[in-house]
């Protein structure tokens, strides 16, 4: 029998402070895509071991959030950020922001597509297999 291996995240920790609610108590709409791009950021860097003051080499083209549970200010929180898709000059994240608590339930889905660059030049680039490869061996698998 087969046993499918199963896909690691890369886990940013954000605790939610007051500024990030709004009128009702609940994370403001628009601070889940601050929580996202921070996510990708931490988790970039990391991946490719790049110091916080060099550029990443992509560039984020576009972003989807999902909201699916109210978070409130004093909320501890875990977005567990992967890969899901390669293009041939792009990828996708998919960052499930989930209460860091025992049932971890998730409270927003947001996803980002991003595309190589060369900012020298300006132009995008194809994804190199170095970088697929590091994806791979962090992840295991693109799909969950």
């Amino acid at each position: 029998m087969e046993t499918q291996m199963e896909k690691k995240h890369f886990e940013t920790p954000i605790e939610v402070k007051y500024r990030d609610v709004d009128a009702m108590g609940h994370v403001s709409s628009t601070v889940y895509y601050d929580y996202l791009q921070h996510a990708y950021l931490t988790f970039m860097h990391a991946l490719l071991e790049l110091p916080l003051s060099e550029k990443l080499p992509h560039i984020m083209v576009k972003t989807a959030c999902e909201y699916v549970k109210p978070a409130h200010y004093g909320d501890r929180l875990k977005v567990c950020s992967s890969i899901t898709r390669f293009g041939s000059k792009s990828f996708d994240i998919e960052h499930l922001m989930r209460l860091d608590s025992d049932d971890g339930q998730i409270v927003a889905k947001g996803y980002s597509t991003h595309v190589m660059y060369d900012y020298t030049n300006n132009v995008s680039l194809a994804v190199p297999d170095e970088f697929k490869a590091r994806v791979e061996e962090f992840q295991g698998v693109l799909a969950s």
